[in-house]
C-alpha cells in the first residue's frame, strides 16, 4: 500500500540517521571517551564503587554541609564541564570522518547536538536515580526531588551556554572561510605563533579520501531534521581550513577551562570553593579528557605514545631528581634533618633495656592513676577498647558508643576505660569523644554530651575537600605551602583532610601529640595507641604521646633473634621530636586509605611511608595483646580482670550474600576480589587464633564485649567519608538491636 512505512524504511531511517552513525564512530575512533561514559554509568548502576559509596555522590552531592538545590547545581555544572570536554574532544577526533559537518553552519554547535546521544542518556539514567533516592532514601516530596533534578539540569546547561558564547562568534564554517579566501586571495593565511603552537597544521587528505561522502539526516537549525548535501564540488582545502580554524578555538576553550580550575584549586581552601565529591569526580575527568584532546589536536595519532613517553620520562625524573617528587608531610616534624631507618638501628633501640625499663616504670605510674580515678573499687574492671576501621561509618559509629555507654553508665564507663587503640575512623571518632570528655570533665555536662550536637559534627562530610584537592591540585603539580610549628609544607588531599576535621569537630582536635601526654599520665583521659603500617617492611609504627617502648620487647631476646613487627616513632625519629607532630596527622596516618589520602613520608634516611593501620591490625587485637602481655604482673595485683570492648564496623563472620552463578568476569576478577574482599575476616581468623592461645595462659578474667554496626550483608553502609542522611539514621539505630542491647547490659554488670 501507498505510504506504509515498512521495516526496511525504518532500518534505512536509522542508518541514515547522522546521530546514530557518530555513536558507531565512537566505538570505531574514540572508544577513550566511550569509557569515560561507561564508566561513569557504572557508577551510578553501582557495578564500580558500591561499597565505597560512590553512585551516594551522585545522589545526594553535598555543598557547604548540607545537601541542596546549589549543590545540585554544582553538580549539574561539572557535568555540564565534562560533556563539553566530551563534544570537543570527539569533534577533534571525528570531524574530519564526517566532512559534510564543514560546510554547516556553526559546524561545532550542530556537532554537539547531533552528539548527544551518550550525555542525554546518562541525564535521563541520574535523573531517574536521583528521583528514587531521594525519594526512597531521604523521603523528600515530589517538589523536592523535580527541584534537585531541575537543578542538575540547569547547572549543565549553564555550563554549555557560557561555553557556546566563546564558541557561537569564534566557530568557523565554509561559507566565513570562502569569504576571507576572496578577501585576502587564494593563499591560506599565516597562523600567529600562538596558533601554531596549539594545533599543528596537519594534512586532512588522507583522512577525506578514506571516508564515503555519504548523506545523513542530521539535527540542524531549530532542532529539525535535515539532509546533508555532499561535499565533492568544494575545495577540500577549504574543508581542512575550517576544521583547522575550530580545532584551534578548541584548543584554546580547553586550555582556559584547565587554567581556570587550577585557579580554583588556589582556593580550595575556602569553604565556599570546596564543591560537592561527585563535581570534582566530573571534574578529574574533564581535565584529563581536555589535556588528551589538546595533545591528540596537536600531535594526532602519536598522542598516545607521546603521552606513553612523557609518563615514563616523568617516572625517569621522580627516581634520579628532585622534580615530580610529589610528598606529604608529617605536620609538626622537622624535615631539615632526617634519622637513620635500618635493623641495626631498630635491633638497638630494641635491646635499650635501661630506656625500656623506664618506660615501663612511668607506664605503671599512669596505670596507678587510672586506678585512683576509676572508681572506689579496691580492684576495678581494666577496660580496653578496640574500634575498627571503616571511614566515617566507624568515626560515627564509635562516638556513638562511647557516648551511649558513658551516658547509661552516668560516667562511669569512661573513667574505667585505660587504653584505646584501633584503626582508621574508629580512632577518629574515639578522638573526638577524648577530647569532648577532656573538656567536660570538671563538670560532666552529660546533657552535651549526650546530645547530637557532636554526633552531628564527627559525621559531617570529609570527601568534598579531598576531591577538589586530587582533581585541581595534587595529579600535575602542587603549588601552595602553608606553615605549621615553625616549618614549612607542600599542601595537598592529606591536608585538605586534616583542616576539613578541624573545622567540621570546631578545631579542638587542634594539638598537637605531646598536648595529651600529661592529660594520660594523670589518667584524666584513656591512653591512645595508633598503629600504622610501614609500606617498606610492612612493620607496624606504633604512635603514642607516652612512651611505651617496653611493650613491644620480645620476651626472648637472642643475638640472632628476629627483629620486632613494632617501631616507636619517638624513638627512631628522635631528633625531631615526635611530641611536636599535629594530632589530626596522626590520626590521618593511622587512616590512609590508598589513593583517596596520600601516604605520609617520614624524615628519615632512607625514607619511610606510612599506610593504614588497617592494612595489619584493623581491630587493635595485636597492640591489645602486647599491652596485656607487658603488663600482666601489674594487672593480676590491681584489677579485678580486663573488659576488651570491640567497636566494629562489621559483624565478625558476617554472613555470605546470597549465591548465584558465577560470570564468566567473574571468574576472571574472583580470585583477585575474593582477597581483597575477605581481608577483614582473614585478620578475624588470625587474631581470633592469637587471643585463645593468649587466654590459654592467662589466670585472670578476660571479658570480651562486641559490638557490631553491621549485622547483615543488607546493612549496607559506604566505606567513605561521606555518610548519607538515611547511613546516619542506619548507625543511629544500630545502637538499639536486640544483640547489641545485649552485649551493652553485660557491659555495664561487668563494671558494677
Amino acid at each position: 500500500m501507498k505510504g506504509k512505512i515498512t521495516f526496511k524504511d525504518v532500518l534505512k531511517g536509522i542508518l541514515d540517521f547522522f546521530p546514530f552513525h557518530l555513536l558507531i564512530a565512537h566505538l570505531k575512533y574514540n572508544i577513550v571517551a566511550v569509557l569515560y561514559w561507561v564508566f561513569l554509568f557504572l557508577v551510578l548502576y553501582g557495578v564500580i564503587g558500591e561499597s565505597f559509596g560512590m553512585a551516594y555522590l551522585f545522589y545526594g552531592p553535598e555543598y557547604l554541609g548540607k545537601t541542596s538545590w546549589l549543590s545540585f547545581l554544582f553538580l549539574g555544572f561539572s557535568i555540564g564541564g565534562f560533556t563539553m570536554a566530551f563534544h570537543t574532544y570527539s569533534y577533534i577526533r571525528m570531524g574530519p570522518h564526517f566532512p559534510f559537518i564543514a560546510t554547516l553552519h556553526r559546524p561545532f554547535f550542530k556537532f554537539c547536538v547531533n552528539n548527544s546521544i551518550l550525555p542525554f542518556i546518562f541525564f535521563v539514567v541520574l535523573g531517574y536515580k536521583i528521583a528514587v533516592f531521594q525519594s526512597q532514601e531521604e523521603f523528600l516530596n515530589n517538589w523536592d526531588i523535580t527541584l534537585y533534578i531541575l537543578s542538575v539540569f540547569g547547572g549543565s546547561l549553564i555550563f554549555v551556554l557560557l561555553s557556546l558564547l566563546y564558541f557561537f562568534p569564534t566557530n568557523k564554517d565554509i561559507f566565513k572561510i570562502e569569504k576571507k579566501r576572496k578577501v585576502l586571495g587564494p593563499e591560506e593565511p599565516k597562523n600567529s605563533s600562538i596558533k601554531s603552537s596549539l594545533h599543528r597544521n596537519l594534512s586532512w587528505d588522507k583522512e577525506f579520501k578514506e571516508v564515503d561522502d555519504k548523506l545523513y539526516v542530521y539535527i540542524g537549525k531549530n532542532f529539525g531534521f535535515k539532509r546533508s548535501r555532499g561535499v565533492q564540488h568544494y575545495d577540500y582545502q577549504v574543508i581542512q581550513n575550517v576544521f583547522s580554524q575550530n580545532h584551534i578555538n578548541a584548543s584554546i576553550f580547553e586550555i582556559t577551562v584547565i587554567l581556570s580550575f587550577f585557579i580554583l584549586g588556589l582556593l580550595r581552601n575556602q569553604e565556599v570553593f570546596v564543591l560537592p565529591a561527585a563535581s570534582s569526580i566530573f571534574l578529574l575527568l574533564t581535565i584529563v579528557l581536555m589535556l588528551i584532546s589538546a595533545f591528540f589536536s596537536w600531535f594526532k595519532l602519536w598522542t598516545y605514545p607521546i603521552l606513553i613517553v612523557l609518563f615514563l620520562v616523568m617516572n625517569f625524573m621522580s627516581q634520579h631528581t628532585d622534580y615530580m617528587q610529589f610528598k606529604n608531610f608529617a605536620y609538626g616534624l622537622n624535615y631539615q634533618e632526617s634519622s637513620p631507618y635500618n635493623d641495626t638501628v631498630l635491633l638497638h633501640l630494641q635491646q635499650d633495656f635501661t630506656q625500656n625499663l623506664k618506660d615501663e616504670k612511668d607506664f605503671k605510674q599512669t596505670l596507678t592513676n587510672w586506678k585512683k580515678r576509676s572508681g572506689d573499687k579496691q580492684k576495678p574492671k581494666l577496660v580496653i577498647i578496640n574500634t575498627s576501621g571503616g571511614g566515617l561509618r566507624s568515626a560515627l559509629w564509635t562516638f556513638r558508643v562511647m557516648q551511649h555507654l558513658d551516658s547509661v553508665s552516668k560516667g562511669a564507663f569512661t573513667k574505667s576505660v585505660q587504653m584505646v587503640t584501633g584503626a582508621s575512623g574508629g580512632m577518629v571518632g574515639a578522638s573526638y569523644y577524648r577530647e569532648m570528655y577532656l573538656e567536660n570533665y570538671d563538670t560532666l555536662l552529660h546533657q552535651s554530651m549526650v546530645s547530637s550536637y557532636y554526633a552531628n559534627n564527627i559525621a559531617k562530610d570529609l570527601l568534598n575537600g579531598i576531591g577538589v584537592s586530587l582533581a585541581t591540585n595534587d595529579i600535575f603539580f602542587r603549588y601552595q605551602k602553608f606553615d605549621y610549628n615553625g616549618q614549612t609544607y607542600t599542601t595537598d588531599r592529606g591536608y585538605s583532610l586534616e583542616q576539613q576535621l578541624l573545622s567540621n569537630t570546631n578545631y579542638v582536635l587542634d594539638k598537637q601529640l605531646k598536648d595529651y601526654r600529661q592529660p594520660e599520665q594523670e589518667a584524666i583521659i584513656p591512653t591512645f595507641i595508633f598503629s600504622p603500617t610501614i609500606i617498606e617492611d610492612g612493620r607496624r609504627l606504633i604512635i603514642c604521646s607516652q612512651d611505651i617502648g617496653f611493650m613491644f620487647v620480645p620476651n626472648i631476646v637472642e643475638e640472632d633473634s628476629v627483629l620486632s613487627e613494632n617501631v616507636e616513632l619517638s624513638k627512631i625519629i628522635q631528633h625531631q621530636d615526635a611530641g611536636e607532630l599535629r594530632f589530626t596527622t596522626a590520626l590521618r596516618m593511622n587512616a590512609t586509605f590508598p589513593y583517596i589520602t596520600p601516604m605520609v613520608t617520614l624524615p628519615t634516611h632512607p625514607e619511610i611511608h606510612i599506610m593504614d593501620a588497617g592494612i595489619r591490625d584493623n581491630y587493635g587485637a595485636k597492640t591489645t595483646l602486647r599491652y596485656l602481655s607487658a603488663l600482666e604482673d601489674w594487672i593480676k595485683e590491681n584489677t579485678s580482670g580486663v573488659v576488651i570492648v570491640q567497636i566494629r564496623d562489621t559483624k565478625k563472620g558476617l554472613e555470605q550474600e546470597e549465591e548465584h552463578s558465577i560470570t564468566l568476569f567473574e571468574k576472571m576478577f574472583k580470585p583477585l576480589s575474593n582477597v581483597y574482599g575477605n581481608f577483614p575476616k582473614v585478620q578475624d581468623y588470625n587474631q581470633d587464633e592469637l587471643v585463645n592461645l593468649f587466654l590459654r595462659y592467662q589466670n585472670y578474667p578476660i571479658d570480651i564485649v562486641s559490638l557490631n554496626l553491621r549485622e547483615t550483608p543488607k546493612d549496607k553502609i559506604s566505606l567513605s567519608w561521606h555518610l548519607t542522611k538515611q547511613e546516619k539514621q542506619l548507625i543511629k539505630k544500630a545502637l538499639s538491636t536486640e544483640r547489641n542491647s545485649k552485649e551493652m547490659q553485660r557491659l555495664l554488670k561487668l563494671l558494677q
